[in-house]
């Protein structure tokens, strides 16, 4: 492929999911999947399949016995999952009531914010407040015509570019590491796709800048000596006293390997369905109350993990950080009102202090819900549709000011949902703590400075916003280029695009770089390839693909102009932002792709068609037809009492109580939902 095609590849595929004329809804998770599976039918559908949680199958005698009481706590939650009428809008649209003006932005000087200042953490002082999660770095690259192989040269690079763009700490994912008891007990074998070589090289990458760097251990989803064929998993009454004594010294053995090839500490994950989880959580913990490691008290409910850290700083020293990952707090998702047994944020707290105690340097929080993993740390997702903000995705509805006891601030749209839970945390203890969920300080600058600044959390865990859209993001909000910054949709194709057309295990939607770099479509890697000469491009149609298409070819070096036939540029941005709302945060994907075309110096042309007479005045090397899709015409026929009109023009229905939707494609069910709210 030649680079010039490479890059009208790279443009078309990271626009096409905006573009979205006529595309039917991915039965992944999406925002729309969540939306859809969970509220429009009322089933249980995401916790099947790829989204198979650990729910508990039957409940205990003590959340029986409180059953009647919390269903009828929970009647509004039941309301808001039923269909609205021609009355007003749904209950669901009023449940959860949201700020839209949050996302103001006064800040002069990124430089000198909180967010940029120094965080002594533990004994490494980092150079500003944000770090890169342990997530998938998109590094699996597709051959399009066999299976996803890991490409280390990519990974390398990935780390690296992170690193010299100023983000404050890196922390991997978990698949480089080996639980020794672990797999010497049947479980599958955790794919070792970096070897030692590849670890160091990643390491010695990140540490070109002083970067420091972690990797996370975690412990999920294995069959332990007690896990049943089927039934309940996830519970701390499968592992033997011989399997906890294993867990733990496989810890220490994985932590003093990584200290080898010169990683700077780990995290420890102990929330969500790891193992630790297990035991911290009375939800999960079913074990004796006279056992040791069982729910009695919270010493013994924390035993694992605190023994845990106390093995990894014996054997590594004590400057070798440990991070651990727990749940903040908790509530049940799959049975919302059977929450008994959740773990409170006082008691969260209470076992925070005794991590602290076993030597812990830091505190990640991320949400405790049991059904659903993934909305264990993308919980925006919860936000994900007009009206139907707090959908749980089992056809019912979170009431945020009474679940997870009233702690969250659900009013951003999932913004910071867990900033009011780490206050509390951070009370409790001396050393730092963060959180997880759409920490976006570029999306809301005011908002993160003021949480920063007035001590509710010490650091932001960051994955989608700085580590999939914009691999800049740091060093351009410390520029003040706010602008320049692409912005993270909150689709979840990051989470939900497995088996997709394109073969990737990790895909962004504003992003295509990542999951393709280095793999067959982009064997150039991460960053736009200079032009092999100069050209003349003409792009026909303003929307996100044809900007997408004419920035690239611009950033090549090639005179670009871009022909629209109406007054402004977006295409069909400004309708789905509409019937969205603003949690996908197209209005900001609008303003970033228009912006870079200025910043790019492309000749935009608007009112002006991109018809022949157009094109052939520009004698151009290369045309882009970039003029969206098409939807199929209908042979409906329209009266005065019941006209037919298009999916644009209904948004401006009045006065109708009935409305009947033809057609079932993700743009449909947006509709829906925008008309009933």
């Amino acid at each position: 492929m030649k680079k010039n095609e490479q890059g009208a590849r790279r443009a078309v595929e990271g626009a096409d999911a905006c573009e979205g004329a006529g595309a039917d809804a991915k039965s992944s998770l999406t925002r729309r999947g969540l939306m859809g599976a969970a509220a429009t039918m009322g089933l249980p559908a995401l916790a099947a399949g790829m989204l198979a949680g650990c729910q508990p199958a039957g409940k205990s005698a003590e959340d029986a016995s409180g059953a009647d009481a919390a269903d009828a706590g929970d009647a509004a939650t039941q309301a808001a999952a039923a269909p609205g009428n021609s009355q007003g809008p749904t209950a669901s649209a009023v449940l959860n009531p949201q700020d839209p003006d949050f996302r103001s932005n006064t800040i002069q000087d990124f430089s000198k914010t909180t967010l940029f200042s120094p965080l002594k953490w533990g004994s490494r002082t980092l150079a500003n407040r944000m770090i890169k999660a342990s997530a998938n770095s998109g590094t699996i690259v597709s051959t399009m015509r066999g299976p996803a192989v890991y490409n280390i040269d990519a990974t390398v690079e990935y780390y690296r570019m992170l690193a010299q763009n100023g983000i404050g700490a890196i922390i991997l994912e978990d698949k480089a590491w080996k639980l020794p008891h672990i797999d010497e007990t049947g479980n599958p074998k955790q794919q070792q796709w970096w070897n030692e070589i590849g670890l160091e090289r990643v390491v010695e990458a990140v540490h070109e800048t002083d970067t420091p760097v972690l990797i996370q251990l975690a412990s999920a989803d294995y069959r332990w000596s007690n896990t049943p064929e089927k039934g309940t998993v996830c519970m701390a009454s499968e592992l033997s006293d011989q399997d906890i004594a294993n867990l733990i010294a496989d810890y220490v053995t994985a932590s003093q390997n990584m200290q080898s090839l010169g990683f700077d500490g780990v995290e420890i994950n102990a929330a969500a369905n790891n193992s630790g989880a297990y035991f911290l959580s009375r939800h999960r913990n079913d074990r004796d109350l006279d056992d040791p490691y069982g729910p009695a008290t919270l010493e013994n409910r924390a035993r694992l993990v605190t023994e845990a850290v106390r093995g990894i700083k014996e054997a590594c020293g004590a400057d070798f950080h440990v991070q651990v990952l727990i749940n903040g707090v908790e509530d049940n998702d799959a049975s919302i009102g059977q929450s008994t047994k959740a773990s409170t944020v006082e008691e969260v707290a209470a076992m925070a202090k005794l991590i602290e105690a076993a030597g812990a340097d830091s505190l990640h929080l991320r949400l405790g819900v049991y059904g659903i993993h993934e909305a264990q740390f993308v919980n925006d997702a919860y936000f994900g549709g007009y009206g139907i903000d707090g959908t749980s995705g089992y056809g019912t509805f979170f009431d945020f000011s009474k679940h997870f006891g009233g702690i969250l601030d659900a009013s951003h749209s999932g913004c910071g949902l867990m900033l009011n839970a780490a206050a509390k945390v951070k009370g409790a203890v001396s050393i730092p703590v963060g959180a997880v969920t759409f920490m976006d300080p570029a999306h809301a600058p005011d908002f993160f400075e003021q949480a920063l600044a007035g001590g509710k959390v010490d650091f932001l865990m960051i994955n989608r916003a700085a580590g999939y859209a914009d691999y800049e993001y740091v060093s351009k909000l410390k520029d003040g280029r706010v602008d320049e910054i692409r912005s993270c949709c909150r689709c979840l194709h990051c989470v939900g695009d497995f088996g997709n057309h394109t073969g990737v295990n990790e895909s962004c939607r504003m992003n295509p770089a990542h999951g393709r770099a280095f793999g067959e479509e982009m064997p150039e890697g991460f960053k736009v390839p200079a032009g092999d000469g100069q050209k003349k491009v003409v792009v026909g149609g303003g929307g996100p693909a044809g900007m997408e298409a004419a920035r690239v070819c611009a950033e090549r070096g090639y005179d670009v102009t871009l022909f629209e036939k109406s007054s402004s540029l977006g295409g069909l941005l400004d309708f789905a932002h509409t019937v969205k709302e603003p949690h996908e945060n197209l209005d900001r994907a609008r303003s970033y792709l228009s912006h870079m075309l200025d910043v790019t110096g492309v000749n935009v042309v608007t009112g002006q068609e991109a018809d022949a007479a157009a094109v052939q005045a520009e004698n151009p090397d290369v045309v882009f037809v970039a003029t969206g899709g098409l939807r199929p015409s209908m042979s409906l026929q329209g009266t005065q009492a019941t006209p037919v009109v298009g999916i644009v023009d209904a948004m401006f229905l009045d006065d109708c109580e009935r409305v009947l939707i033809a057609g079932f494609n993700a743009q449909a069910l947006d509709l829906a939902w925008y008309l009933l709210a």
